[in-house]
């Protein structure tokens, strides 16, 4: 009896079945590694296929599933879309991705080329020298790490690289402002930043063609009443500060690489006592107590990004303005002055421009503006800008303030998706831009998807109660002007039209 079954579905696991971890193939190229007992232990024995995979497959292809030995355990020719033609996954630059731990579509070194990796090394040297240069102990940590310390080389599963620097401080507000100033002495250099907590940015390097090349993570390191902490993970009283600076070095492609002075006492304090055991499939499982610590010292800003990432880069093609919007520019004067929050890919946006409205929109997914800003009617200030990122929402809105002019705001699905960190965010902007009559509309799903899903936001909704209450909150009043049942991509869904203005205005 086979241990494994492929199907259209996913990989089907038998129980008991003896092997460590599956590696499926797709026309004799690595696609995925799983790891059989977690998932087992997690969701049975169906592996479903990852949602961003399952929407960039289109075709027919042949596809092995194997045990860590090399076993094949199943093979058969599976069919996805509607094309006949063989499967095909690769990048606008024409590179082969495969699916990484977390279930995206990405391009591991096993894929590429020696130039692919020597590129990612040299501009991980150079942000290492650029963080030195503003004078920090700075050293690689993570699966770069891991990778320099096994085989002083890239691991071939990874798709990125990961550093860190110790801070001169300890009390989170300070670590917090000492970031920020450091993300705007990268930017002042040229670097793209992408910010994902109060203590993690990435800095970002591009190909010729403009699309993502890699990303450097900066992690911050912290010492703390005797604790090592440094988010995402670690948290421990096994190193002391000896064992992170002065820092020590090591080679990883023929590079020297700054290094913590204990590199061996790092790794087991972030991947466990089996870190020198490769498993491509290795997931965190960090505690809630340090899960919560980190959240309420530093916050997330970065909740789904990749998600919304991944579904805007698999669109084959952009929709046209949104009845949502036309039923907002019939409520809204001439030349009227207009912020959109989450935009995604612009249709909206546009179509408000060319009613002759002087228009600002913004997304925190960079492939969504990159594809908003690359359509030649594209008459409209679009933006990377980050919901969950107060100070960045309140830097907005001071600049908006400054144009001394009504703004109208207009939100379509755009906060049904977010945490409520985000949903009052985007209050606080209505709260500061409102004034002379101008108003806020937003269409949201006032009931769940059929397929809800905490992982899947397009599932999420706002309850109208919830609108009222936190309107309430920030001295907003609301008023629902349209409640209807509509079909949508997760099945009938009631979807409001909300007007919010200020409480004291009549």
């Amino acid at each position: 009896m086979k241990a494994a079954l492929l199907s259209k579905r996913g990989i089907f696991v038998r129980p008991g079945a003896a092997t460590s971890s599956l590696n499926v193939y797709l026309d004799d190229r690595h696609l995925w590694t799983v790891s059989s007992d977690a998932v087992a232990r997690k969701a049975g024995i169906l592996v479903p296929w990852p949602d961003e995979l399952l929407r960039q497959m289109n075709g027919r292809s042949r596809f092995d599933v194997r045990n860590e030995n090399g076993d094949v355990l199943d093979r058969r020719v599976l069919s996805f879309g509607d094309s006949d033609r063989p499967i095909v996954l690769k990048d606008a630059d024409g590179r082969t991705l495969t699916v990484n731990k977390w279930g995206r579509l990405t391009y591991s070194f096993e894929q590429q080329t020696r130039g692919d990796k020597d590129r990612l090394i040299a501009r991980t040297a150079e942000v290492l020298e650029r963080l030195r240069d503003f004078g920090f102990d700075a050293f690689i940590v993570g699966g770069t790490l891991l990778g320099a310390v096994r085989n002083g080389d890239v691991l071939e599963h990874d798709d990125d690289a990961d550093t860190a620097y110790l801070s001169k401080y300890s009390h989170p507000s300070d670590v917090a402002l000492e970031s920020f100033k450091l993300q705007r002495d990268f930017e002042e250099l040229g670097y793209w930043i992408v910010r994902h907590s109060v203590s993690h940015f990435q800095v970002m390097f591009k190909t010729e063609s403009g699309h993502i090349d890699h990303f450097v993570d900066v992690f911050t390191a912290l010492f703390k009443d005797g604790q090592f902490y440094e988010p995402i993970h670690v948290d421990t009283d096994e190193l002391t500060e000896s064992d992170i600076a002065p820092t020590s070095t090591l080679t990883l492609g023929g590079v020297e690489l700054a290094a913590p002075a204990n590199p061996e006492g790092w790794l087991a304090a972030c991947y466990g006592p089996n870190w020198r055991t490769p498993d491509p499939t290795f997931t965190f499982e960090t505690p809630d107590e340090t899960v919560r610590r980190f959240h309420f010292w530093f916050g997330r800003q970065s909740l789904h990004r990749l998600y919304w990432d991944a579904r805007y880069q698999s669109l084959s093609e952009l929709r046209g303005p949104s009845d949502s919007v036309k039923r907002f520019a019939e409520m809204l004067p001439e030349n009227a002055r207009v912020l959109e929050i989450g935009c995604g890919t612009g249709a909206d946006a546009r179509f408000l421009a060319s009613q002759g409205h002087e228009v600002t929109a913004f997304d925190f997914s960079w492939v969504a503006i990159d594809l908003a800003r690359q359509q030649k009617d594209a008459s409209v200030d679009f933006r990377v800008a980050n919901l969950y990122d107060r100070k960045q929402m309140l830097q907005l809105a001071i600049e908006l303030r400054q144009e001394e002019r009504p703004v109208y705001i207009y939100m379509r699905h755009a906060i049904d998706g977010v945490t409520n960190s985000a949903r009052i965010n985007a209050t606080l902007l209505c709260k500061y831009l409102l004034r002379d009559g101008s108003f806020a509309f937003m269409t949201s799903f006032a009931s769940p998807g059929r397929g809800f899903d905490m992982t899947r936001p397009q599932t999420w909704h706002i309850p109208i109660n919830s609108i009222y209450h936190t309107a309430g909150d920030h001295d907003l009043r609301v008023r629902i002007i349209r409640s209807k049942t509509e079909m949508s991509s997760e099945g009938r869904r009631m979807v409001t039209d909300s007007v919010i203005g200020q409480r004291t205005e009549s």
